[in-house]
């Protein structure tokens, strides 16, 4: 009797806790819906969207063009159909039917299995499909199908089970590498769920056998592909624990939570407390500060807010998992002496690995890349600090390479950072594009430019520039100053590089111009010489900048990669430790 009185003890409180769990998404659901009511075509039932990519990032539509995008319209059905609200309930299943019905179903179909980015821009009219979009809704339909299959239809719930089907051949079919960060991740989680949600042990296995590759290629490597990205990693957060919710099998429980404590070792040693910053380098930011969003969601993993914060998402249907209690303190607790990190990123053939530094203490976060491209969404040397009276705005600091104002993604930049000190080469490199890597590479080789600039911006209130001498400049704001030591003998298709100072609407700018005039066309194999260095330190108000000169001599060194010269700025590096730069442009 006493055993069978514990039981129902025991069973009253698991069911108290389901009760609470399922209270709290009712109440996040709501108010997620409400926040997004305004935006949505009541013709439709579609969210309103914007194209916020250049024209020719998949769509063909020009930024700022209005839109019906299709995983917005994935994610309001899985909230409306979460709801506890039944008229909720019918307007979801209303627009899941519209959203299947974008999806390419034809077998034989390049694209079968994917959706459009947006409704009113089909597949077949789209200037590059994005396959990762049978990723990003099959995940949506896996928790549909897992916690809410009981409020479709029985012709629904089929029509369902098969878009998700669909998705997961699309997905297998396409096979992408751990090198691929969070989508691997994100197909590994819908394949596995897919697999145990319509019976087939196939797309389970796959599944199972991804997210391990992926977990193999972490310990490995050091690190991620997609290395310290604030948007994709808390994307694998987020993709982790939706495969730590949604599938059962016991292989891919242990694996997803080996690879999200990984995952938050990394983001927690990366995180800046004084400027509120995610330190870089970053492979890929969609913007230069941490939005509120991340930091948000970030502290409310790490157990820093009162209240949880939640987006409007489907994501929000997925239960946080707690930071590990070991990285906790990372998130509100600065050491008492400066970190250095240092972590191998991407492993590469000799010379061309991407190694990651940062530096951080009680004012200043410096992150580099040794290797790595100058396209928008990278952060290859980025800083931040918090300028005297500016609250909790960081000072911005980056170095960028551009083709005509935007950034080329063809430039490629190399790093030696020694703390605060930073010596560098830029290069180019072949088959890429100018706004992509790999979407506008031209057919010829050869680019049409009116100008080729590298620009070290610091976007801080009250930043300041000035010449020291012929060759130095400084730009500062607050307590840090940066100097940089430019080389007078750099050349950019053999000719020299002239620097100048300029304001920008939100701070200052030392702009050095390779090229600037009349369209001109580079064919970059067959370029004149390229040989660019420059060197960088952040200093404080009492500190004086190195005197010593940036030189650079050739190199023996050579693989079949390519031949090197090699760089040297004495008290940054030594004779033994040369920064190597290619002589010509190398292949990717």
């Amino acid at each position: 009797m006493k055993f069978t009185v514990l039981s129902m003890t025991a069973a009253l409180v698991v069911y108290a806790v389901l009760c609470a769990d399922a209270h709290a998404r009712d109440e996040r659901v709501l108010r997620a819906l409400a926040q997004i009511e305004p935006n949505i075509d009541p013709q439709s039932g579609f969210p309103w969207g914007v194209h916020n990519a250049a024209k020719g990032y998949h769509s063909n539509f020009e930024r700022g063009t209005r839109t019906h995008p299709t995983r917005a319209a994935m994610d309001r059905a899985a909230l409306l159909l979460a709801s506890p609200d039944a008229e909720h309930n019918q307007r979801g299943r209303e627009l899941l039917e519209k959203v299947l019905r974008l999806q390419d179903t034809d077998p034989e179909s390049r694209t079968f299995g994917v959706w459009p980015w947006y409704a009113e821009e089909p597949l077949t009219e789209m200037a590059s499909v994005d396959f990762n979009w049978a990723d990003f809704q099959g995940a949506v339909l896996a928790v549909i199908l897992r916690d809410f299959s009981h409020r479709l239809p029985d012709e629904l719930r089929q029509k369902t089970r098969k878009a998700l089907e669909y998705a997961t051949r699309a997905i297998i079919k396409r096979n992408v590498g751990p090198n691929y960060t969070n989508i691997a991740i994100m197909g590994a989680t819908v394949s596995a769920a897919a697999g145990e949600i319509l019976d087939r042990h196939d797309f389970l296995e796959y599944g199972r056998k991804r997210l391990r590759r992926s977990l193999d290629h972490y310990r490995e490597t050091g690190g991620f592909n997609e290395y310290n990205s604030p948007v994709y990693g808390m994307i694998v957060v987020q993709e982790l624990e939706r495969m730590i919710h949604l599938v059962r099998d016991p292989y891919c429980k242990a694996d997803a939570r080996a690879l999200l404590d990984e995952t938050w070792k990394s983001i927690a040693e990366h995180y800046h407390i004084p400027t509120g910053q995610w330190a870089g380098p970053h492979a890929r930011s969609y913007s230069d500060r941490l939005s509120l969003g991340t930091r948000r969601s970030i502290f409310s993993r790490a157990g820093l807010l009162e209240t949880p914060e939640y987006g409007t998402g489907a994501s929000i249907l997925i239960p946080e998992i707690a930071v590990p209690e070991r990285y906790r303190s990372l998130f509100s607790k600065m050491p008492s002496q400066p970190v250095r990190l240092r972590h191998r990123f991407v492993r590469r053939t000799p010379h061309f690995d991407t190694i990651g530094v940062t530096w951080m203490d009680d004012t200043l976060a410096l992150g580099t890349a040794s290797y790595h491209s100058f396209w928008e969404q990278a952060r290859g040397l980025i800083a931040y600090w918090t300028p005297e009276g500016q609250g909790d705005r960081a000072a911005v600091f980056r170095l960028r390479f551009l083709h005509d104002g935007q950034d080329f993604s063809t430039g490629w930049g190399r790093h030696f950072q020694n703390d605060t000190r930073v010596l560098t080469t830029v290069g180019l490199v072949t088959n890429q594009g100018s706004m992509h890597p790999s979407f506008d590479r031209p057919e010829d080789g050869i680019f049409r430019a009116r100008s080729f600039k590298i620009v070290y911006s610091l976007d801080a209130a009250g930043a300041e520039g000035r010449k020291l001498d012929g060759h130095r400049f400084e730009l500062a704001a607050g307590p840090i100053r940066a100097v940089v030591h430019t080389v007078p003998e750099s050349v950019f298709d053999g000719k020299p590089i002239s620097w100048s100072l300029g304001k920008t609407k939100t701070g200052v700018q030392l702009v050095g111009t390779c090229y600037e005039g009349g369209e001109k066309s580079f064919e970059i194999v067959n370029l004149g010489e390229v040989r660019i260095a420059m060197g960088l330190e952040f200093l404080r108000a009492d500190q004086l900048p190195l005197s010593s000169p940036i030189r650079w001599t050739e190199s023996p060194a050579g693989t079949p990669d390519a031949a090197f010269y090699g760089v040297f700025w004495p008290g940054v590096n030594t004779e033994n430790s040369p920064l190597l730069a290619p002589l010509k442009p190398t292949l990717r």
